[in-house]
């Protein structure tokens, strides 16, 4: 009998490792044409959501990931995103929860195939916080770094293949084209997001465009014009409409603010992502506050979640109120 229960116990083992392993291999949203997944739709909090990051697919390929905050790295590899795909990394800023993991991603090249240069963009530094070259630099090179034995991404022949950074020194109003590609495009223009130096981004790619503000306040000069048309506006829903936090409130946009930048903009579609407890638990709120002034569709991040980017046509939604 227990040779019986130890034997039914193995086959039930096998047969989950199975499932498992086909659930893993199962065909995605994000296999085929273009598509935008959120790796992390959290905040710095543990609040069991990875905290921020996205990645571009293309064709099934993993092409470019917007942010690196802590967890990001797993859902990549969960997603079977490959290091070897991807042409760009970007990050809005250097808050830890938008960059922790980056140098997971680095150290997890050395174990892949990746021989050509990868370009990661980010913002400039100011007296809160350093640039991105002088972040990196501090990470991996110099006799005080992090992590010096990955000093070869940053030197000639050092390694497989070299980071390229580049610290991207922007003016208040400015929309520049960043990074342009075989397969997207990248403009960039400055946010405000208290003292610290962060940038909005838009994708171009086949036809379609994305637009990821990051932590921001949303009162940029230039991003009702980048994110004029976008068929996906990503927006961090960090507070809730009446936040009685006055440091969160200089950080980040209210719900009203968020829906009438995606109004104005005549964005075809609305992400909300980066929640926090104190944003989900005001959520229902600030659903009805969108709502009553974004007519398009709204939809609320979950790590993993996938969004294809199918071809628009000339449907858009009717403006509500005034701009």
């Amino acid at each position: 009998m227990a040779w019986t229960l130890r034997r039914l116990t193995c086959v039930l083992a096998f047969a989950s490792i199975a499932l498992s392993a086909t659930a893993s291999e199962a065909p995605s949203a994000c296999d085929h044409g273009v598509a935008w997944q959120v790796l992390g739709s959290g905040g710095p909090e543990l609040n069991q959501r990875a905290q921020s990051g996205h990645v571009l697919w293309i064709d099934g390929k993993a092409r470019a990931v917007f942010d690196t905050g802590a967890g990001t790295a797993v859902a990549f590899g969960k997603a079977r995103g490959r290091i070897e795909d991807l042409d760009l990394i970007a990050l809005s800023h250097l808050h830890t929860d938008h960059s922790a993991d980056l140098p997971a991603y680095v150290k997890a090249s050395f174990f892949g195939e990746r021989r050509r240069d990868l370009p990661i963009l980010g913002p400039p530094g100011n007296n809160v916080f350093p640039s991105l070259e002088a972040w990196l630099a501090a990470l991996f090179t110099g006799e005080h770094a992090a992590y010096p034995y990955l000093a070869g991404f940053l030197q000639p022949e050092g390694a497989a293949y070299r980071l390229r950074p580049a610290t991207l020194q922007l003016s208040d109003g400015d929309i520049a084209t960043v990074f342009t590609g075989p397969n997207f495009s990248v403009r960039a223009t400055p946010v405000k997001h208290g003292p610290i130096p962060a940038l909005a981004w838009r994708i171009d790619v086949q036809g379609r465009s994305v637009v990821y503000l990051g932590d921001t306040d949303a009162q940029a000069p230039a991003l009702l014009e980048l994110a004029q048309g976008a068929d996906l506006l990503i927006a961090n829903l960090a507070i809730s409409e009446h936040s009685n936090d006055s440091v969160a409130s200089r950080l980040h946009a209210p719900p009203s603010r968020i829906a009438s930048l995606a109004q104005r903009a005549g964005t075809r579609r609305l992400l909300l992502s980066h929640l926090m407890q104190r944003s989900e638990q005001a959520l229902p709120e600030s659903l009805r506050i969108i709502r009553a002034i974004y007519s398009g569709p709204v939809e609320v991040a979950q790590d993993g979640l996938c969004l294809p980017l199918p071809l628009r046509n000339n449907a858009t939604h009717t403006k509500k109120g005034p701009a």
